[in-house]
């Protein structure tokens, strides 16, 4: 686990907070780049409309860890290790 300096843990814990409030039952986490996965959504032709929150690729997968250890969130089939945005399916 990475150590962080209590600036990034702010940060870290406002992006949480902003994912928390959009987050809807049965939706899925992942992260990955806003044009990669709008083309991996055509191709697979989903009607799932994502939705995004830039953040710091360092702290995608600690964000991302979290909703799906303590939140029991599932993560996406799309996601990618250190991506530049966190997206909600």
């Amino acid at each position: 686990m990475a150590v962080f300096q209590p600036q990034q843990i702010k940060e870290i814990n406002e992006t949480i907070e902003a994912i928390e409030k959009a987050l809807k039952p049965r939706q899925e986490i992942g992260s990955q780049s806003k044009i990669v996965l709008t083309n991996l959504l055509k191709g697979q032709k989903s009607k799932k409309t994502p939705l995004f929150f830039k953040t710091k690729r360092e702290y995608a997968d600690q964000i991302i860890s979290h909703f799906v250890n303590e939140k029991k969130v599932v993560k996406n089939k799309f996601h990618s290790n250190a991506g530049e945005f966190i997206y909600l399916l």
